[in-house]
């Protein structure tokens, strides 16, 4: 199982030249010889040490980008969700919104191919892998809240005053002085976009649920053939368990987002603000997208170090195992 996970050829550079602990041992190893293998096992603990501790740091910088991703995320999802147009931005706020639901969006599809990396890594044997797929679904589940709560901020229909009066005449037996509010043609501007956004947001959930009740059909009809090996059957089972509470958690989503009525409140901004607003976002994403990679790319170093580190504590125990059967003083031990 190990050597599925080596990573890169990184089994070739584990540090035993010399002192390989697999090869057959002498007629009748030399004291020097005996002493040096006794050494090379304290060496090796020193070095796997070390290697744990570069592990631990590295899984620290890990957690600690992931916090500070989410915190941006979050910060940016509940100011826009808090926003909305007014009669001067238009529709600014609102394209905005569907901008950062975009983005969420795209950043669902780099965690799924991350997911498909990691799953593939759990299947063929690196069990060690397994919470880490289940990080990456609390991620993409996150980010679909997310969407779904943008898109419910959306203002929609309101029962607004179609028309207002500012004084007039009658002439012909009709009243002129009437003309549509802006509140009114703001309200159908809201309401067409709400409309267009929850509708688009649905189909998207209930595609994801199509695709749920797939993977539940596949998972079952693999585990129903059997044949599998231990890892992929323990992956199985544990993703067919997790499929009903993701299944209901998506229905409910779908069901808030098709609700009656909007968020009518939030407060209504003017266009230089939603201007401003505008600028600082995509400066945000910019930098969600580099931050985002970086932890991708830091994530692939920590499992390269963790296989590493299994190696290295593989070759320890063949070590040690060398020297229970050769070294005299273990031999004659109690």
């Amino acid at each position: 199982m190990i050597r599925n996970l080596l990573v890169g050829g990184l089994a070739a550079v584990i540090p035993v030249t010399g002192l390989i602990a697999q090869e057959a041992a002498p007629a009748a190893a030399s004291v020097a010889d005996i002493e040096a293998r006794r050494q090379s096992v304290v060496d090796l603990e020193t070095h796997i040490a070390q290697r744990e501790q570069r592990l631990a740091e590295w899984g620290k910088d890990i957690v600690d980008l992931n916090a500070r991703i989410e915190k941006r995320v979050d910060g940016l999802v509940t100011l826009l969700a808090g926003l909305r147009d007014s009669q001067d931005s238009r529709r600014k706020v609102t394209q905005i919104k569907k901008e950062a639901i975009e983005g969420l969006r795209q950043g669902i599809e780099r965690y799924k191919s991350k997911r498909k990396e990691i799953r593939e890594m759990v299947r063929t044997g690196g069990d060690e892998a397994l919470g880490d797929l289940g990080k990456i679904d609390e991620h993409i589940i996150k980010r679909i809240d997310q969407i779904a709560e943008l898109t419910k901020s959306i203002p929609a229909h309101e029962d607004v005053e179609k028309y207002e009066y500012d004084g007039g005449s009658y002439w012909n037996g009709y009243y002129d002085g009437g003309r549509v509010s802006e509140e009114w043609k703001q309200n159908r501007r809201d309401s067409s976009a709400s409309d267009l956004q929850r509708k688009q947001t649905a189909d998207a959930l209930e595609k994801a649920m199509k695709r749920l009740e797939e993977r539940r059909r596949s998972l079952k009809s693999q585990l129903a053939e059997g044949g599998l090996t231990d890892a992929a059957k323990t992956l199985y089972t544990t993703e067919l368990g997790q499929i009903d509470a993701y299944e209901a958690h998506l229905q409910s989503l779908q069901g808030d987002v098709l609700a009656a009525g909007g968020a009518a409140g939030g407060r209504a901004i003017g266009l230089d603000q939603a201007q401003d607003i505008d600028n600082m976002i995509k400066d945000a994403r910019a930098d969600l997208r580099e931050d985002a990679a970086r932890l991708f790319r830091s994530y692939d170093q920590f499992v390269r170090g963790r296989a590493y580190l299994a190696g290295l504590k593989e070759n320890l125990a063949a070590r040690k195992a060398w020297l229970l059967e050769n070294d005299p003083a273990k031999k004659n031990s109690p």
